[in-house]
């Protein structure tokens, strides 16, 4: 008789529920920007210097990705700055203005540059339906946190 193993199934490191926020508030942008920045620091991803590489990021060509999100993320010289890949996540009912649009969902991103771009896809691939992004602005972090990984 064989004996099967069940292969271990790793849960999804890259967003914790602990870095998904609602009901923010910000005056701007940037504001947004160095909150969202500081729940990556907090959450031991990333050093300091790197929210200053992703405010640099956003004042030289806007994160606003269109659909109310924006994802935040540093630019290539504070790759080294990023300890762990992971996200954060706000929600911003009322919209913030952000490089010609509204945002009401901002997703702070700590990756290198070569993991960024697997996370932007996934990102756009979930969030591609304006009633999936209504439905999360009004969500609880579990539904968010469900939503954005699958789980």
């Amino acid at each position: 008789m064989a004996f099967f193993r069940k292969k271990k199934v790793e849960k999804n490191t890259i967003l914790d529920i602990s870095n998904i926020q609602t009901g923010c508030k910000a005056a701007n942008s940037d504001e947004a920007i160095v909150s969202v920045g500081k729940m990556l620091l907090d959450a031991g991803l990333i050093t300091e210097g790197y929210i200053e590489g992703m405010l640099n990021r956003d004042h030289d060509i806007t994160t606003y990705i269109g659909n109310d999100i924006a994802i935040p993320h540093g630019e290539y010289e504070v790759k080294d700055c990023v300890k762990k890949t992971g996200l954060a996540v706000q929600v911003y009912p009322d919209g913030i203005e952000w490089g010609g649009g509204n945002v009401r969902l901002v997703i702070g991103i700590a990756a290198t540059t070569d993991e960024h771009v697997k996370i932007l896809q996934n990102i756009a691939e979930k969030l591609s339906d304006m009633d999936v992004v209504d439905q999360v602005v009004a969500a609880d972090a579990a539904y968010i946190h469900q939503v954005l990984t699958g789980e």
